[in-house]
């Protein structure tokens, strides 16, 4: 069975195959064996960009060795994703490309990093990790000798392109896979940043049991479990938080999904937002990501890295500014292109936290 047969046998309508796709800017053979949305997914793992993703932090900048980075989170998101878009007769290899190109563009620092580099390149365009990614993918990263970036499909680089700017973009509707890998980068962003912060002793428990959906998650947690304590008690509340989200996730794409019954992915697309959270969990998330801003992202040992952070990423991009020596020998080309304010902030942005720091102190102590 080729993989055309066996989406057809797998996947519901509305799913995106692999003989719809619209293909890729430079022309490939088909591979018998991988599909398109396979090969996209591999190209990505491959990268280099993919393997710094392991030494770049997500919020809890070198507090300790426990916090998810990158890599961990954007494996979270996909892991997460692949349930959703099986239970949904989605294309899971596509769920997976998207997911593991949807953080690929975040500078060092957390989202410290981000911020410094908007402010810096204000005057050159500004800096988005959403469309940095994308600027790998098409432009730095290499697999031929033949031209510039990995050549992914269409509908992988579309996906990402509907991340960059929401209130821009309305007229491209993402698919139903890109979707999914939005609401699980919210779900596990939300669930994962509330057990770090716990993990790390930022909050108690007892602070998150007055937001009303960690309460949820808590006493689920106790009903099936009994009165756990400590570490348990935090790994099982932290499992019915992401069960309550994806639970939702997927009872409110199956009433849509029912509701609309769109026949392909084009139709889809056409519709409001499928696969989402209802109205009533939306409410409850925001509550928690308000607890988390106001207790966990303004806590002072976060402050404190972010400002040392900010400071070190500043003087870095004035730095190599007024030494542009100390990039061009790294991406001469990049300088045609691009010019030396956005050439430095590139520069920045594929660094690791740990090369960061090295090249700070080699330069700018």
């Amino acid at each position: 069975m080729n993989y055309d047969q066996r989406e057809d046998r797998l996947l519901a309508p509305y799913a995106l195959r692999s003989k719809q796709s619209r293909g890729r800017e430079h022309e490939e053979a088909d591979q018998p064996y991988r599909s398109p949305f396979q090969r996209d997914r591999d190209r990505i793992i491959h990268s280099s960009a993919f393997r710094r993703m392991a030494d770049k932090t997500q919020v809890f900048m070198s507090v300790s060795d426990y916090h998810r980075t990158r890599l961990t989170h954007t494996i979270e998101v996909v892991n997460v994703a692949r349930t959703i878009g099986r239970s949904l007769g989605l294309n899971e290899e596509l769920i997976e490309a998207l997911g593991y190109l949807h953080d690929l563009g975040h500078p060092p620092l957390g989202h410290t990093g981000e911020e410094v580099l908007q402010e810096c390149m204000a005057d050159c365009g500004g800096f988005s990790h959403n469309a940095f990614g994308l600027v790998l993918v098409k432009f730095l990263e290499t697999r031929s000798p033949y031209y510039d970036g990995l050549n992914l499909t269409h509908e992988v680089l579309e996906g990402q392109i509907t991340r960059v700017d929401k209130r821009q973009m309305t007229f491209l509707r993402p698919l139903l896979e890109a979707q999914t890998v939005e609401a699980c980068d919210s779900i596990t962003y939300d669930t994962h940043d509330a057990d770090d912060a716990l993990k790390l002793g930022l909050v108690n428990f007892d602070e998150l049991m007055q937001v009303p959906l960690f309460a949820q998650a808590a006493e689920k947690a106790y009903q099936r479990y009994g009165q756990l304590e400590g570490r348990r008690l935090r790994k099982m509340v932290i499992h019915q938080l992401i069960d309550i989200q994806v639970t939702d996730v997927m009872q409110t794409a199956m009433e849509r999904i029912a509701k609309w019954s769109p026949a392909t992915p084009e139709e889809a697309e056409m519709c409001e937002p499928i696969v989402t959270v209802s109205d009533d969990l939306r409410a409850r998330k925001t509550q928690l990501e308000r607890f988390l801003f106001d207790r966990v992202y303004r806590h002072p040992d976060i402050v404190e890295f972010r400002q040392r952070g900010q400071d070190q990423l500043r003087r870095m991009y004035e730095g190599y500014l007024r030494r542009p020596e100390l990039v061009r020998g790294k991406c001469a080309d990049w300088f045609e292109v691009w010019g030396l304010p956005r050439t430095v902030g590139y520069y920045i942005a594929t660094m690791t936290d740990s090369y960061c720091q090295r090249e700070f102190e080699a330069h700018f102590r």
